[in-house]
This record gives C-alpha cells, sequence and structure tokens, in this order.
C-alpha cells in the first residue's frame, strides 16, 4: 500500500467519566476533562471508542454527542440507556464516527462482581462504510470486569473477567459471519482490564528491572489467557487447570494481533504509570484522578487487537492494512488534572488500498 492510501484515525480511551457524586479525590474534574477532550483530542480521529462515558444520572454524554455531531462525527452507537428501576447503570460505551455507521449490535455481559455489578458492561459493534461504500471496517468496543488490588488468575473477579471475553468471542462468531465479506478489517478495542505486563504489582524493586529489559518483558498468564479465550482456543490447562480448558472453547477460531505489543516488542503502561528521578526514586505519574492505591502500578490494560486473515485463506484481497499503533497519554498542559483520565488512550491508523 502506498503512502497516498486513505487512512482511518482510530482511538480508544477510557473516560473516567463516572455518575456524579462518585470522585477518587477531591474532585474528578468531570465537566472540566470533557470540555478538553471536545476541544483539544476529539477532532484528530475519524472514529474514536470509549469507554466509562456513563449516561446515568447525566446529561454529559448528551453534550458529547451534540458537540461531536458539529466537529463532524454524525453517526454513534453508545450503551443502551439505564433507569433507577433497573438497579443498574449503563455501560458506559460509545462510538463516534464521521462514517456512516451502516450496521451496530450490542452485548451485555453477565453482570460483574463487587462494584461492578452496577454497571451493564458489555460490546458495542459498529460496522463502518468507508467513503466508497463498498469498503467496510467492522469495529468492537468493551469494558470488562475490573480487579482491585493484587491479581491472582485462579480469584473469581479474573475468572469473571475471562467468561465476559469469552462472551465477547461468542458475540464475534454471531456477528462476524453475517455482517463481514472477506478481507475487511476487524478491529477490537477498549479497557479489558487485563494487566499483560508480566510483573509483581507495587513492588518498587522491580520498576528498575522493567525499564532496563522493556523489549523483553513476557506477557503474564492472564494476558495469555485473554488472547487464548478471545481467539477461542480454550485456556492453556496449567494456567487454570483442566477442567477449564474446553469452557472457553470457541467454535470458531480467530488469529487475533495484540497490535501493541508486536509493534513495540513490549506491553507499554496505560494505567497507573511512574516517573523516576536522577536519584531513582520512584513516583507516580498521576495522582489527581488515580487512587492511591493504583497510582504505581504500570497495567497494560487498555488495546487494539487487529483481525484480518491473509488472502489464501479466503481467496480474496486484503483491502485494509493496520499501519501504525500507540500510546497515547493525552495531557492537560496548564489544567487542574494533569491527563484526560487515570487511563492513557491508544490512537491506530488503517490504510486502505
Amino acid at each position: 500500500m502506498t503512502n497516498s492510501a486513505p487512512r482511518l484515525r482510530i482511538l480508544t480511551q477510557n473516560m473516567f467519566m463516572r455518575p456524579p457524586l462518585i470522585k477518587t479525590n477531591k474532585s474528578d474534574w468531570k465537566d472540566e476533562r470533557l470540555d478538553y477532550f471536545i476541544d483539544h483530542i476529539l477532532d484528530n480521529y475519524d472514529v474514536v471508542c470509549l469507554q466509562e462515558m456513563f449516561e446515568f444520572a447525566s446529561s454529559r454524554r448528551s453534550r458529547l454527542f451534540a458537540a461531536a455531531e458539529k466537529l463532524g462525527f454524525k453517526f454513534y452507537v453508545a450503551s443502551q440507556r439505564q433507569y433507577p428501576w433497573n438497579l443498574a447503570i449503563d455501560g458506559g460505551l460509545v462510538v463516534l464516527s464521521r462514517y456512516p455507521i451502516v450496521e451496530s449490535d450490542s452485548f451485555e455481559y453477565q453482570r460483574g462482581i463487587g462494584p461492578d455489578w452496577m454497571a451493564k458492561k458489555g460490546v458495542l459493534y459498529a460496522k463502518i462504510a468507508m467513503a466508497d461504500g463498498d469498503t467496510h471496517v467492522h469495529l468492537f468496543t468493551t469494558h470488562t470486569q475490573a480487579s482491585y488490588g493484587e491479581v491472582v488468575i485462579t480469584q473469581p473477579d479474573v475468572k469473571r473477567r475471562l467468561s465476559q471475553l469469552f462472551e465477547f468471542h461468542n458475540f464475534l462468531e454471531r456477528i462476524l459471519p453475517k455482517h463481514r465479506a472477506a478481507g475487511e478489517a476487524v478491529v477490537l478495542t477498549g479497557d479489558f482490564n487485563v494487566d499483560s505486563r508480566d510483573h509483581v504489582l507495587r513492588d518498587p524493586t522491580k520498576v528498575k528491572y522493567e525499564r532496563e529489559v522493556e523489549d523483553g518483558v513476557e506477557t503474564s498468564d492472564e494476558g495469555k489467557a485473554m488472547m487464548a479465550v478471545l481467539e477461542g482456543r480454550g485456556i492453556d490447562p496449567k494456567v487454570l487447570g483442566p477442567d477449564n480448558v474446553d469452557e472457553f472453547r470457541g467454535k470458531t477460531v480467530y488469529a487475533l494481533h495484540d497490535a501493541l505489543k508486536e509493534r513495540l516488542g513490549y506491553h507499554p503502561v496505560t494505567f497507573g504509570n511512574i516517573v523516576v528521578d536522577k536519584e531513582g526514586g520512584v513516583f507516580p505519574r498521576e495522582t489527581v484522578l488515580t487512587t492511591k492505591l493504583d497510582s504505581t502500578v504500570m497495567h497494560s490494560i487498555d488495546y487494539v487487537l487487529w483481525y484480518n486473515p491473509d488472502s489464501k485463506e479466503h481467496k480474496a484481497s486484503i483491502v485494509a492494512e493496520l499501519v501504525n499503533v500507540g500510546v497515547v497519554p493525552n495531557f492537560t498542559p496548564d489544567r487542574e488534572f494533569t491527563q484526560i483520565s487515570d487511563h492513557y488512550g491508544v490512537a491506530a491508523e488503517i490504510a486502505f488500498n
């Protein structure tokens, strides 16, 4: 593909826009952060996938839609609105697009554990038609069960998260055969809440080690399990035990690519990043929005996954290629808050032939 090929710029960003009265420290600066996102970030992309952009008891999502339309985002899909009598808040998912969304769908996961029980988390699907009307991108975004504190892969919240990811796989099996033509790209985005960095959490003695050999950082057991479950391969029996393998085995296997890992050679931090001073002291990069417990965990939990089988498999030409991907911290200079969210965003670019 040449440099002159049409490009589609995609951003996935956990917005940390929780319902009113919920805040981490003095303030979450929700309105101010949303204004900054609209004024300085939104217009840089063609498709924007958001998590934790909750509608419940707030007009912020409606304000975002109105501002986005003025910037050319005339198409969107979002998590279904919830009401107090539903005993739940919405899933907080949004997809904004400058290009027509010609098909859309959604799926609500089984309810989460602990605080996550309140939100109807799930996955959104948008079939996006490019300018020629014949080329499409199949875009998914999700937000899954979170963990609070140390993570052991056999604990209940991790098992619930893997179960939700398998529901995501089953959603792919339902959507792709019905809507995808051979050679069309599939992009999975979102806050998967799976830390793929293989490290001891909150252990300062490991920080220097990780910085020195970052290019060789291995994928965590849960990171490997996440890919196996989403692809439909089933989990290695060494991870959860032999009784759990078939539970996560799909009918179809999708060869997914972790775009950040393949491009960078390691799993970059997207949550709880650090700074190291000249004396080797370790400090949290962000403290306004991030809790003290999470401020130095150095997690890699936000993803762009890519699926586009080669032409031999489908006997058709590949119409799109992922040409760029990277972490975008979305810092906010000269504001009361230092970045747009407690998460970094991930940006990707697709070129079409």
